[in-house]
């Protein structure tokens, strides 16, 4: 019996230590990231990582060491401990699974056309429940979705009843969001480019630097990406590129920066077709 005690003891004080480690490898983190100072001189890049469903991929993009902002697939029963990543994340998005045209993935309970107003705000009532600090979602999938007016409508008064804003990752090439943003004389973010349409970091080191063309020509943009290993390996190979290129930044740096230039509409850019995937 002494043995167990003693052994369950020994167990006990390894998951602290193992607990502290992973705090205090996460504080150092944040203090890295808070460190970071924004540049009026350098164009605007922000980088955010769509898909991500576990603390792996998020220690996977940590690891980067570059302020990309993690885009986390709301909590399903394919996806129960995402909120636990939010805890460790100075800043992150959700990625919201919106109906699309060709295909439906169950296990992530996209929210469909036709959904009531009210029914939307239920579902972000709770939504903000599990991810109490959140402030920004762009769409997963949402081709369908994002092109209809009605819907897109409700989804953005409901952000609006809820302080939360959206930004449209531009599944479709006749999304709703520029006509409901001119009618309405306000502000929504569009993804400029894809980086990794094609996994392959030969692919995403060309898309890196078209990112980074694109944010010195009209002085923003916002790239997305995913957690694959090549797009892992191609930002990590870009981070001296990237830092002495743009000022890289998180979304509400970037909706800051546009308003102190009186930007009210977003000017997305159209590089290649590759890029409307």
């Amino acid at each position: 019996m002494r043995h167990l005690f003693l052994i369950l003891l020994c167990g006990f004080l390894y998951a602290d230590s193992f607990i502290l480690d992973i705090g205090q490898t996460f504080k150092e983190s944040y203090h890295k990231a808070k460190s970071y100072k924004q540049s009026d001189n350098k164009p605007k890049l922000v980088i955010i990582m769509d898909d991500i469903q576990n603390l792996a991929q998020y220690n996977a993009l940590r690891n980067i060491k570059l302020p990309i902002t993690p885009s986390i697939f709301p909590k399903t029963a394919y996806t129960p401990d995402t909120p636990k990543i939010a805890t460790y994340a100075k800043e992150y998005m959700i990625h919201l699974p919106l109906e699309a045209l060709n295909f439906y993935q169950k296990e992530l309970e996209p929210l469909t056309t036709g959904i009531s107003r009210d029914s939307l705000l239920a579902y972000m009532k709770n939504l903000k429940a599990d991810f109490p600090n959140l402030k920004y979602l762009n769409n997963h999938t949402g081709s369908k979705f994002t092109t209809s007016y009605n819907d897109m409508q409700n989804l953005i008064s409901v952000f609006d009843e809820l302080d939360l804003r959206f930004i449209d990752s531009v599944t479709n090439t006749d999304i709703a969001s520029p006509k409901i943003a001119r009618e309405q004389g306000r502000l929504i973010m569009q993804r400029d480019i894809f980086l990794d349409t094609i996994a392959q970091k030969e692919h995403t080191d060309r898309q890196i630097d078209l990112a980074i063309k694109k944010a010195k020509d009209k002085g923003y943009a916002i790239a997305i990406c995913h957690p694959f290993p090549s797009t892992i390996e191609a930002l990590k190979n870009a981070k001296d590129k990237l830092t002495k290129e743009v000022d890289l930044i998180g979304p509400a740096q970037l909706e800051s920066y546009l308003h102190t230039q009186n930007i009210t509409l977003y000017n997305r850019s159209k590089f290649h077709f590759a890029q409307n995937h």
